[in-house]
């Protein structure tokens, strides 16, 4: 148990490369312990002193922060979906939802969260592309000309979410979880994840790896991830 000890930090962080974690990893030494792992792009980074420097502890944790730059969500044990669920509560904030490989995870790891009725608002499974046209006004001509996997077509599904005013913010998610590629050729794992609000959308590109089910929960953490990030600067 990590509590016995008098200095101890629990950094949470998503979508570390594996390059980061080795390096955080190797600032392992005497007196300092670290360990960190990542599922799902999700990290966990345990940092303790076992030794009787404060100083010691406190200019590893900030060496381990600077090789995390910009990843780390959290400095306590959490996850991605209670920030979220807390952030947004706390700035009055409603939020909508399109899915497409993701089939409404995104959706379910909100609700997994007591509060969740303070913020979500609505979820569209839009996994065909007709769906995408009729339910969120994605527009035809978009699907035919950069297909269902592209960031056009993000974009506008965070688009069609942001007609309902009621919400302040979209999060839209499209992409291609395999086993193989989409009928349009599309790679395995390549995918878009979009936020946004009125004013301004982000729409993003990844290629992540793994199964299936691995890619559908990678990019779940990355809308998240991509999500708080939106909602703190709201």
């Amino acid at each position: 148990m990590i509590e016995e000890y008098k200095d101890y930090c629990v950094l949470k962080a998503c979508n570390l490369s594996a390059k980061q974690i080795s390096e955080i990893n190797s600032l392992s030494k005497k007196g300092i312990f670290i360990q960190a792992s990542q599922d799902n792009l999700d990290a966990t980074v345990v940092v303790i002193n076992k030794s009787e420097s404060e100083v010691d502890f406190q200019e590893t944790l900030n060496k381990v922060k600077g090789i995390a730059d910009g990843a780390i969500y959290a400095d306590y044990d959490t996850s991605l979906e209670e920030c979220v669920v807390k952030q947004a509560t706390a700035k009055n904030l409603k939020v909508a939802v399109a899915e497409s490989l993701t089939g409404g995870m995104v959706c379910a790891s909100i609700v997994n969260i007591s509060g969740a009725s303070n913020v979500l608002y609505e979820g569209f499974v839009t996994y065909a592309s007709s769906s995408k046209v009729r339910r969120l006004h994605v527009k035809s001509t978009t699907i035919d000309s950069f297909g269902a996997v592209s960031s056009e077509t993000c974009q506008e599904m965070v688009q069609g979410l942001l007609a309902n005013k009621e919400i302040q913010i979209g999060v839209a998610t499209t992409g291609c979880a395999g086993p193989n590629k989409d009928e349009a050729g599309v790679d395995v794992g390549t995918v878009f994840v979009g936020v946004g609000s009125q004013d301004k959308i982000d729409v993003q590109q990844y290629k992540l790896d793994g199964n299936r089910e691995a890619i559908r929960k990678s990019t779940t953490n990355i809308a998240l991830f991509m999500l708080l990030n939106f909602v703190k600067n709201y």
